[in-house]
């Protein structure tokens, strides 16, 4: 399918579909917010060692995926007691944790660690178990908000739906969660932790908080994308969109440089090979694009990480080039122009055009891509592929009708469920049917995938 006839197609579907929640979770109104420090890291004021410490910090433990040592909260002076406090000041400077007693992992790795001076000596605090003799008897709520830590979990200091705690009868209960909410497979689910006097840490329950957002999405993503971060992230909702708009915009890239490895050792014609390489160009520059939209609203965009994978077979080349470009990549075009006519806020609009426009050629890629598979393919393999096609399309149906933040309609331009499934209804018609890919067809038989 050339450019040109899928930008008619997304031009008809965005006016056609103009002529017209996930679980409530935890209540938290009787938990309390967890105390912080500069509104994203837990304060170690109300921890109380086991035997008291004349200095305690909660310090930022360097990971194989990236991070650096930084203290994030601290009280009391260091080395105070030390019979030779400048002997105790250089073993405390030389000390260097190498892990944490907790380690998160989404896009990256990052994990944690106390360090303490009593007298002459230092202490570290880097494992479970260390941590636990430390602070056992688990007595205050700050305490129990640390063990949580170890779960590898989220606490916001925000938001107590996603981070609070509060004393029970047999210890604490300590409201988490995990996921970002951008895209299908990484929803944010609530977790209600019970924690005893011994540190131990028991999941009561979960809750689905927030399913998916299809927003998130616009562009391509890679086999072995693994999870968004969900840390030092914005608590303004569109900074966090466009945070997440940009880690996967940059996870993008390496989906076309990927794609264009794969269509080079099946043997795909330089036509191919040069738009997947001008694709991942054009995602470079969306992704400097959406960073500077996520600083705009307060947020910092955190780079993807992706798994090593090998190259795969045609079959598997061509079921994500239905699901991710067919279908989503298709999709987040005309999710782009609705954006680029309806966001409030006029640097939005410029972007999500240009943006827009790219990905339209992006998705024409797809379809490209996926006329040239097909022949390849033997009818069974063509039936696998139209199946994962039509679950991504259902994938997607249940996505869009998950309301989002009314910040994202006015300032995003996202639609809501309502708009958002007539988008879908327009372009299932228009595209994604048999009978109506065959009609377009019968008009440019060179542009179209005939009944795909």
């Amino acid at each position: 399918m050339r450019h040109r006839t899928l930008s008619r197609i997304l031009s008809q579907a965005l006016s056609g579909a103009l002529v017209v929640s996930a679980g409530c979770g935890v209540s938290v109104s009787s938990f309390d917010a967890p105390v912080c420090v500069n509104g994203y890291t837990l304060s170690v004021e109300g921890l109380r060692p086991a035997m008291p410490v004349d200095y305690l910090e909660f310090r930022s433990v360097p990971t194989p995926t990236g991070g650096s040592t930084t203290v994030l909260s601290q009280m009391g002076t260091k080395c105070q007691s030390a019979p030779s406090r400048p002997m105790c000041e250089a073993t405390y400077n030389a000390t260097m944790p190498m892990q944490g007693f907790y380690q998160r992992c989404f896009d990256a790795c990052d994990a944690g660690a106390l360090v303490a001076t009593r007298g002459g000596e230092v202490i570290v605090v880097d494992t479970k178990a260390k941590l636990d003799s430390f602070l056992a008897p688990y007595d205050t709520s700050q305490e129990a908000l640390f063990a949580a830590l170890t779960t590898g979990q989220y606490i916001s200091c925000t938001d107590k739906s996603r981070g609070a705690v509060r004393a029970v009868a047999d210890g604490f209960e300590v409201v988490t969660t995990t996921g970002s909410g951008c895209g299908t497979s990484d929803p944010v689910r609530q977790h209600l932790l019970h924690v005893d006097a011994a540190g131990v840490v028991k999941e009561l329950d979960s809750y689905l908080l927030k399913a998916g957002t299809p927003g998130c999405v616009i562009g391509r993503r890679p086999e072995g994308l693994r999870a968004a971060r969900s840390s030092r992230r914005s608590a303004d909702p569109v900074g966090r969109y466009f945070a997440d708009n940009a880690r996967l915009e940059s996870a993008s890239v390496t989906a076309f440089r990927i794609l264009r490895a794969e269509l080079l050792a099946h043997g795909a014609p330089p036509s191919l090979l040069r738009r997947a390489r001008k694709s991942a160009q054009d995602e470079l520059r969306h992704t400097r694009v959406t960073r500077r939209l996520a600083r705009r609203y307060g947020a910092t965009a955190l780079p993807p990480s992706v798994r090593p994978q090998p190259i795969r077979s045609l079959l598997a080349l061509a079921i994500e080039n239905a699901t991710e470009g067919c279908v989503r990549e298709t999709f987040g075009a005309l999710l782009g122009r609705w954006q680029a006519q309806r966001a409030s806020d006029p640097a939005v609009r410029r972007a999500m055009l240009r943006i827009a426009r790219d990905e339209v050629r992006h998705a024409a890629l797809a379809w490209q891509v996926a006329e040239w598979v097909e022949r390849r393919l033997s009818p069974g393999e063509r039936a696998q592929v139209q199946v994962a096609q039509r679950r991504s399309i259902e994938t997607l149906r249940r996505e869009l009708a998950v309301a989002q933040p009314e910040e994202l309609g006015v300032v995003a331009g996202l639609p809501r469920p309502a708009e958002s499934l007539r988008l879908l209804a327009e372009l299932e018609s228009r595209l994604w049917n048999e009978g109506a890919a065959s009609a377009d067809c019968s008009a440019e038989a060179a542009d179209c995938i005939c009944g795909s």
